[in-house]
């Protein structure tokens, strides 16, 4: 039997069907490494219990037809139907944008932490922009039209805004400062063209232009970050609406076999366009044989983010254009329509549909059930929410894979070298930080007497995953890993230790009213570096990342 004590990840989490008795040296588990500082007084987690049913959590948006939230519906005005068979509601709940809270304490000068920022937050925001499917106008143009957004925002809910260049780059964590975000969103410049036309287009937003041609290389980068930011989200509880800024969208999610959707959109009658067909569920653009080949990528994306409860609101970068964009309007639609979010194309006020994605993602229902269906075959089921109240619109993510939640992997090798691929890449340099696991870290640079630079990890011991198995004990198995980089982001050298623990109940309960320490050491020679801190669960196969600065004498 497994308990995990972890985040509110309600998206992903099961129902254990047995009780559980927790019982009794501690063994593998490394003892003395100095507790830099205190997880537990930063973050009181839930405790989830897991196993094999698996919990279905849908975000739902209701409308008036004047296009205002609806706040005072209940759970009996919601009709759930998976595949046309009815569901029954196991859990309801209301949330509204409201007072955010700083949840992190300030901590010593050489500890670091990847705990939450905020809490009391309704929804999160992740502005995306896109330069990678995108012309070098349209670039600037969403970036412009970001920061007039954000010069007019008097307050908002806690936002992160990432670029998409050839891999996915962090420019500011989670905030509700908008001066932040505008001091970083202006000092940022999108990569520069490799042609201009004329000058005429190179001033205008208002040029000519058609869709762009993407390449399978794009396509696989364009996959992998978002594959990156569920990994990322997954781990904060709640909605998280995504803000993809960009003039292209090479993927759509789920297959053709799934109906309409009726969600309100913001397109013209010519840039309507028919559902993909299965061939062009990857890309509407023209791409080579191989690209076609990601489909099962795609799909995983897909359920990682489902899963990680992100709906996807696409904005059109390229404003008010005279070319027809029917490929990228029927992607952009089918991204929205099926994550629950919002397209806006073939405008001139972006920053009109940035705010509106922002407020439209912060007032919604939430609603779980367990599927009746406990056949987990790993196809697509598809969710129709219905309300009884007449004249409201509803928005909600159309969907999910039935993957088995209590499936092992058959071949632990595969699992293996797929768990150290997952932490090598969240340990770049300018990946966004991981909090499937929260830790925090003590830095101890080197001294004439200790030529190491040692890091304590204290490990939050509600997010690790913890085994009764027959002999009594609760076993755990973990890797602590330490990556030090140049200052011109060169990887010099990487160390990982592993650490298990059998522990009985005494030791067990002061774990879990504690923490899990681990320590790594790393020989580097004089200089100064920038580290990445990481975390994996072996059970898991959870992350978590952060990144320090040490300088060696």
């Amino acid at each position: 039997m497994k308990i995990q004590f972890a985040l509110c990840m309600r998206g992903l989490a099961f129902v254990l069907l047995a009780a559980v008795s927790l019982s009794g040296p501690a063994q593998n588990v490394p003892a003395g490494d100095a507790k830099p500082g205190s997880v537990q007084a930063e973050y009181q987690s839930s405790t989830v219990l897991r196993a094999t049913t698996r919990l279905v959590v849908v975000d739902v948006v209701a409308l008036d037809a004047k296009g205002q939230a609806v706040e005072d519906l209940g759970i009996d005005d919601f009709q759930v139907l998976e595949d046309s068979g009815q569901q029954k509601i196991s859990s309801f709940g209301f949330q509204r944008g409201h007072t955010v809270n700083q949840t992190r304490q300030s901590l010593p000068a050489n500890v670091v932490s990847n705990t939450p920022q905020f809490s009391g937050a309704s929804s999160l925001n992740v502005i995306l922009l896109d330069s990678l499917n995108a012309e070098y106008l349209s670039r600037v143009y969403g970036r412009d039209q970001l920061l007039k957004y954000l010069q007019s925002a008097s307050s908002i809910q806690p936002t992160a805004v990432y670029a998409l260049e050839n891999k996915l780059r962090l420019l500011h964590d989670f905030t509700t400062d908008t001066k932040a975000l505008l001091s970083v969103l202006e000092k940022y410049k999108p990569d520069a063209p490799t042609r201009v036309v004329d000058v005429y287009s190179a001033a205008s937003p208002f040029s000519r232009r058609g869709d762009l041609s993407m390449n399978s290389r794009t396509l696989e980068t364009t996959i992998s970050a978002l594959g990156m930011l569920a990994q990322v989200l997954a781990s904060h509880p709640g909605r998280k609406n995504l803000i993809w800024i960009s003039a292209a969208f090479p993927l759509t999610f789920y297959p053709e076999t799934f109906g309409n959707a009726t969600n309100p959109i913001d397109l013209k009658p010519e840039d309507r366009v028919a559902e993909p067909s299965r061939a062009d569920m990857v890309t509407q653009s023209n791409m080579s044989p191989s690209a076609h080949g990601l489909e099962n990528e795609v799909e995983r994306v897909a359920n990682a983010m489902m899963n990680a409860q992100v709906a996807i609101y696409p904005v059109d970068s390229t404003g008010l254009g005279q070319n027809s964009r029917a490929n990228a309007a029927g992607t952009m639609r089918t991204l929205s329509d099926r994550t629950g979010g919002l397209t806006s194309i073939n405008r001139n006020d972006v920053d009109l549909a940035i705010r509106t994605g922002m407020e439209d993602g912060a007032t919604y229902y939430t609603l779980e059930y367990y599927p009746a269906n406990k056949v987990w075959d790993g196809k697509f089921r598809s969710i129709q929410v219905k309300t009884t109240r007449p004249g409201v619109q509803l928005r909600y993510r159309q969907g999910y894979y039935a993957v088995d939640p209590g499936a092992d992997n058959a071949d632990k090798k595969d699992s293996d070298k797929e768990l150290a691929r997952n932490l090598g890449l969240a340990m770049g340099l300018d990946v966004p930080s991981s909090t499937g696991i929260l830790f925090e870290a003590g830095v101890v640079a080197p001294t004439p007497k200790v030529h190491e630079v040692t890091v304590n990890f204290a490990i939050d011991s509600h997010s690790l995953v913890f085994e009764r198995k027959s002999d009594g004990l609760y076993h755990a198995s973990l890797s602590c890993a330490v990556a030090a980089y140049s200052e011109k982001g060169a990887l010099i050298k990487k160390e990982i230790i592993s650490r298990s623990a059998a522990l009985k109940e005494e030791d067990f309960q002061k774990v879990t009213q504690g923490y899990f320490p681990c320590k790594r050491t790393i020989d580097l020679k004089p200089g100064r570096y920038n580290l990445t801190l990481g975390v994996v669960d072996h059970s898991s196969h959870l992350i978590g990342t952060t990144t320090a600065a040490v300088t060696v004498p």
